[in-house]
C-alpha cells in the first residue's frame, strides 16, 4: 500500500511489546524483531524516514522475568537479555533460533558474513565494481591527490546466507507535526539503539514481504516509464527537441520520455527560470511533446536556493517575508515547513500546470543539513512523492519521483537515478548484479545511464549489448554527457548495430504487457522485477557464484553479455548457470538441460534468456508511445513445451485506481493433446475505467514445426506466407522456427480459442535450433560471400547462400519443412568443406594483406559454423 501523507505513529502492537527497564522488545512478526535500548527509557513510536509501520498483526509472546534481566519468546525467537538497565550487546542479549537444524545463538557485534548486500547512493565515480577514489600520496616531498581504484561496499541489506541480518536505525530522523504538518525533527537528546533483527533463514520471500510491512512497499510506476527514455546533457532549444522525437518517429521508433538536463533554465547550477532565448513558449512545447505522446521531466539542483536572476525572485521573497531589494538569494532550507511550502507552490506547480510530468531531482550536495541527523536527499524524494501524491489538480494521476537512493525505505518513491557511470564494460559488466541486489532492500527500479555518461564515445559492440541489458533492466533510458563524440541514437551507428539496436528498443515496448505485469507482482509480493538467482534457488550454491545472471519476473532468466565478442568468431562465449530441469535458450531456439553450468555463444544480435518449455510470455505489437489505456494488440509467445499460462495483468497505466482493485486479468494458456494445440485466451477478472474489450491478437509459436491446419472454432484460417502484410491467417517463419498466428479482432469478455493441429507422427523437436542456426548460416554467408570471385572456385561456393534460403524456401512453402530439414546437416558439413578451400584459394594474387584477410574470414565462418547445432 502507500503509506498516507497524513501524519501517523508507526506504533507497535501492545500485545506484541515487552518493556523492562531501559530495553524494548517488540515482535513485528514471530521473526521481525525491533529491540531498543534508550538511556532514559524514552522509547520511540513514530515513523522514521526509513520506518513506516510496525504493527503487522498479533504475535504469540510469552515473557518472564528473570533477575536483571528478562527472557521473550516467540514461535521462532528466543530472546535473552541479562541485564535491561545496560546497553544492547554481546555481553547482555542473546537470541537463539533455528536454522538448517540448527540452533543459532546470535549477539550483538556478530559479524554477518553472509550478509547479500544493499545498494549505494550512486555510482557516481564507479568503474565497475570499483570507487574511484581521492587518497594523499607522498610524491617529491609533498602531499597530492591521485586517483586509486578501491572495491565499493554496498552495505547490508535484508538478507543473509547466514540466517539473519540486523538494521540500524539509531540515527534516523523522526516524522512528527510541525505547525500542524507532517515534518522531521530530531530524536530526543541521549543515547539510543534501535535495532530490527531479521531472520527468516532462506526464506527470503517471506522476509522481504513482511519487510516492506515495516520500510514500505514498491509502488506500481506509471506504465510510459517502462518505455525509452531520451536523455542527455547536451544545450537543446525547444526546437532540436521536436526534431530529436520527429527523428524517432521518421524511424518508426517508439519514445516515451524526453528527459531535458539543466540547460532547460537560465545559467547556474541551481535553476527555475525557462531560459526563454531557447525555450521561447514552455507550455506550447510541453504541449506539443504530449500530443507527440512524449512525457517530460527537467532536471532539479535546488541546492543554492532562488536567486535574484530567477522568474520567482520576487514571488518566493513575498512568500518568505523577505524584501527582494535588500537579499540576492532565497537560501534552500530542507528543515524549513515555510520554504518548502513555497519551494512546491512557487517553483514546481506552475511548470506542473504547463506540462512536466515528473521531476528529476540530481541532489548531490552532501548529507547533512541544518539539522543534526537529516539528510536531504531520503527527505526530498519523500517531500516530492507526497506533494505530487496529494493533490487534487493531479487528477488522481501517480506520484513519481526519479532520484538517488536515499537510504533504506526509498523503494517507496519509485525510480533511482544511478548517477555519472563510465562508458566502459566494466560499468556495464557490473550493472545486472548491481541492480539485483537492490532487490534485497525493496529498491527495484534502478535507472542507469545505458551507454555511460563519461566521457561519452563508445564503440558499437558496447552501446549495442549495454542496450540489451537495458531492455532487460527496470528502466529504459540512454544518456550521456556533452560530448560531441557521444553518439546515443542508435540510427547514426553503423550497421549491423544500427538496426539491432532499433530492434531492441520495438522489442522493449512488446515486453512491457509482461514486465508491468511482473511490477504489480513486486508491489503485491515485495520480490522486484529484477532479483537475485538465490530467491528461486537459496540452497544452489552457484545461484550466489553466479551474480551477473538473475530473474527477470518470475519467468525469464537474463544472462547479458557483459564482455566483447571474440575477434576470431564475433561471437561472445557465455558461462551460464542453469537450475535443474529443461530450459529453452530463447535466443538460440532449442532446449538446454539445466542442473549445471553451459558455455553456450552468442552472435551480436542476440541475448542469452532462458525460459521453462511452456512458458506463456505476453506481449503486445504495434507501439509508438505508451499512453494507451489498454493493450490494443495483444501478443502472445509461447516457447516450446507441451502447457504452459500466464495471467497477464492490466490497468488504466496512470491512475491509482489500481489500489481500489481496478484492474483486469487476462488468462493466456496453451495444452497439447495428441498432435493438436489449444491456444486460450480470456480475461480471467476484474474492471477498470477504460477497458476495451475488442482486441486484436498475434500468437507465435517458437520452436514449432509447421501445422496442418490452425482453426478458431470451425473456422479455418488461411496460411499465408507474408504473414505481416494479412489481417487474419497463419504464417510459418523459419528463420525464427516460429508458428504465427494472427486473429483481427475478437472480444476479451468471451474469449477465444484456436487448435493448431500438426501432422500425424510429426517430429517435434525437429524446429530445435533454427533461430540461432539460421542466424549464424546468415553471418557465414555473409563471410563467405567475400571469399568468391569473378571466376567459380568452388562447385558447393554458393552453399551457403542456399542453404540460408532454405529458409525463404520453407516460409513460403511451410509443406518443405521436413524435405529441406533432412538435407540441412550434410548440406552444413559440405559447406564447412567449401568454406575451408575457398579461404586458401590465393586466385593469383600476390597481396600478402588479401590473402590474409581471406584465411581470417574463413576460419571465422568455419569457427561460426561449428556452433550450428545439427
Amino acid at each position: 500500500m502507500y503509506f498516507d501523507k497524513k501524519f501517523r505513529k508507526a506504533e507497535g502492537r501492545k500485545e506484541n511489546t515487552v518493556t523492562s527497564g531501559n530495553v524494548r522488545l517488540q515482535f513485528i512478526t514471530d521473526r521481525l524483531l525491533r529491540m531498543e535500548w534508550q538511556e532514559k527509557g524514552h522509547f520511540e513510536d513514530r515513523q522514521t524516514l526509513a520506518v513506516v509501520n510496525r504493527d503487522t498483526g498479533k504475535v504469540k509472546i510469552s515473557s518472564e522475568k528473570k533477575g536483571k534481566g528478562l527472557i521473550v519468546k516467540s514461535p521462532a525467537l528466543t530472546v535473552e537479555i541479562s541485564d535491561t538497565a545496560a546497553k544492547l550487546s554481546a555481553d547482555t542479549v542473546k537470541i537463539s533460533f533455528k536454522f538448517k537444524g540448527k540452533t543459532v545463538a546470535w549477539k550483538p557485534g556478530m559479524a554477518d558474513k553472509g550478509n547479500l548486500g544493499s545498494t549505494i547512493r550512486t555510482l557516481d565515480g564507479m568503474q565497475g565494481a570499483c570507487k574511484m577514489a581521492r587518497v594523499p600520496s607522498e610524491h617529491l616531498g609533498h602531499k597530492d591527490n591521485v586517483h586509486q581504484l578501491q572495491p565499493v561496499d554496498l552495505g547490508k541489506g535484508f538478507l543473509s546466507r547466514d540466517g539473519w541480518s540486523l538494521i540500524d536505525d539509531s540515527k534516523n530522523i523522526v516524522i512528527d507535526l510541525v505547525d500542524g504538518q507532517k515534518w522531521v525533527v530530531p530524536r530526543p537528546e541521549g543515547e539510543r539503539q534501535d535495532f530490527y533483527f531479521i531472520a527468516y533463514g532462506h526464506d527470503y520471500a517471506e522476509a522481504l514481504a513482511d519487510c516492506a510491512k515495516v520500510f514500505g512497499t514498491q509502488p506500481l510506476p506509471p506504465r510510459y516509464t517502462l518505455g525509452y527514455w531520451w536523455s542527455r546533457y547536451w544545450a537543446y532549444s525547444d526546437t532540436q527537441i521536436e526534431e530529436l522525437v520527429k527523428s524517432f518517429r521518421r524511424m518508426d521508433l517508439p519514445i516515451d520520455v524526453m528527459v531535458i538536463d539543466m540547460d532547460w533554465h537560465k545559467e547556474g547550477w541551481t535553476g527555475y527560470s525557462w531560459d526563454k532565448r531557447y525555450f521561447s513558449d514552455p507550455a506550447e512545447h510541453l504541449a506539443w511533446l504530449h500530443k507527440n505522446g512524449v512525457k517530460a521531466t527537467l532536471n532539479l539542483h535546488p541546492a543554492d536556493g532562488v536567486g535574484k536572476h530567477e522568474d520567482q525572485f520576487e514571488e518566493m521573497c513575498k512568500a518568505m517575508d523577505m524584501d527582494p531589494k535588500k537579499t540576492d538569494r532565497v537560501p534552500f532550507d530542507i528543515t524549513s515547513t515555510k520554504y518548502m511550502n513555497n519551494y512546491f507552490k512557487v517553483l514546481h506547480h506552475p511548470d506542473e500546470k504547463r506540462g512536466i510530468d515528473f521531476w528529476w531531482m540530481d541532489w548531490q550536495q552532501g548529507e547533512s543539513t541544518a539539522m543534526k541527523g537529516l539528510d536531504t536527499l531520503p527527505w526530498i524524494n519523500q517531500l516530492h512523492w507526497e506533494d505530487m501524491e496529494g493533490r487534487k489538480d493531479r487528477e488522481g494521476k501517480r506520484p513519481l519521483i526519479f532520484s538517488r537512493f536515499g537510504g533504506y525505505g526509498s523503494g517507496r518513491y519509485n525510480i533511482g537515478f544511478s548517477g555519472d557511470t563510465f562508458s566502459t564494460w566494466e560499468s556495464l559488466a557490473f550493472q545486472p548484479y548491481f541492480t539485483a541486489t537492490a532487490a534485497n532492500v525493496l529498491y527495484g527500479y534502478w535507472s542507469h545511464d545505458i551507454g555511460g555518461h563519461m566521457p561519452g564515445a563508445i564503440e558499437p559492440e558496447l552501446y549495442t549489448r549495454w542496450i540489451q541489458y537495458g531492455i532487460y533492466s527496470p528502466i529504459l533510458r540512454t544518456h550521456t554527457t556533452k560530448n560531441p563524440e557521444a553518439e546515443r541514437r542508435v540510427w547514426e551507428y553503423p550497421a549491423p548495430y544500427n538496426e539491432i539496436m532499433m530492434n531492441l528498443i520495438r522489442q522493449r515496448y512488446s515486453m512491457v504487457p509482461y514486465i508491468y505485469t511482473e511490477n504489480r507482482k513486486a508491489y503485491d509480493t515485495a520480490i522486484s522485477l529484477c532479483r537475485p538467482m538465490y530467491y528461486s534457488y537459496p540452497e544452489e550454491n552457484n545461484a550466489y557464484k553466479y551474480g551477473n545472471q538473475y530473474m527477470f519476473g518470475g519467468s525469464m532468466i537474463v544472462a547479458p553479455v557483459v564482455s566483447p565478442c571474440d575477434k576470431a568468431t564475433e561471437m561472445a562465449e557465455m558461462e551460464i548457470w542453469l537450475p535443474e530441469g529443461e530450459w529453452f535458450d530463447t535466443a538460440r531456439g532449442c532446449t538446454v538441460k539445466g542442473g549445471r553450468v553451459i558455455k553456450s555463444k552468442y552472435l551480436i544480435n542476440e541475448i542469452p534468456v532462458f525460459v521453462r518449455p511452456g512458458t506463456v510470455i505476453p506481449g503486445q505489437k504495434d507501439l509508438k508511445a505508451l499512453n494507451e489505456k489498454y493493450y490494443k494488440n495483444l501478443l502472445m509467445t509461447v516457447y516450446g513445451g507441451k502447457e504452459g499460462s500466464y495471467e497477464l495483468y492490466e490497468d488504466d497505466g496512470i491512475s491509482m485506481e489500481y489500489l481500489k482493485d481496478e484492474y483486469i486479468t487476462i488468462s493466456m494458456s496453451h495444452k497439447c493433446s495428441g498432435n493438436s494445440k489449444t491456444i486460450k485466451v480470456v480475461k480471467s477478472k476484474g474492471k477498470y475505467k477504460g477497458y476495451v474489450a475488442e482486441r486484436s491478437l498475434e500468437v507465435r509459436l517458437e520452436a514449432s514445426i509447421p501445422p496442418s491446419s490452425v482453426k478458431i472454432g470451425k473456422k479455418s484460417l488461411s496460411n499465408y506466407y507474408r504473414i505481416d502484410e494479412e489481417t487474419e491467417g497463419w504464417g510459418y517463419d523459419a528463420y525464427t522456427g516460429s508458428v504465427i498466428i494472427k486473429v483481427a479482432s475478437f472480444n476479451l469478455d468471451k474469449g477465444i480459442e484456436i487448435v493448431v493441429d500438426y501432422p500425424a507422427k510429426a517430429d517435434f523437436k525437429a524446429a530445435e535450433g533454427m533461430r540461432g542456426n539460421y542466424s549464424r548460416l546468415n553471418k557465414v554467408n555473409e563471410l563467405d560471400t567475400f571469399l568468391t570471385s569473378y571466376r567459380i572456385l568452388h562447385q558447393d561456393e554458393r552453399l551457403s547462400q542456399e542453404l540460408y534460403q532454405s529458409g525463404n524456401r520453407i516460409s513460403r512453402n511451410p509443406e518443405s519443412f521436413n524435405a529441406e530439414m533432412k538435407q540441412f546437416a550434410s548440406k552444413v558439413e559440405r559447406l564447412k568443406e567449401a568454406t575451408q578451400a575457398l579461404s586458401v584459394s590465393s586466385l593469383g594474387w600476390h597481396y600478402d594483406e588479401a590473402y590474409k584477410t581471406r584465411i581470417r574470414r574463413g576460419k571465422m565462418a568455419l569457427a561460426i559454423l561449428d556452433d550450428v547445432q545439427v
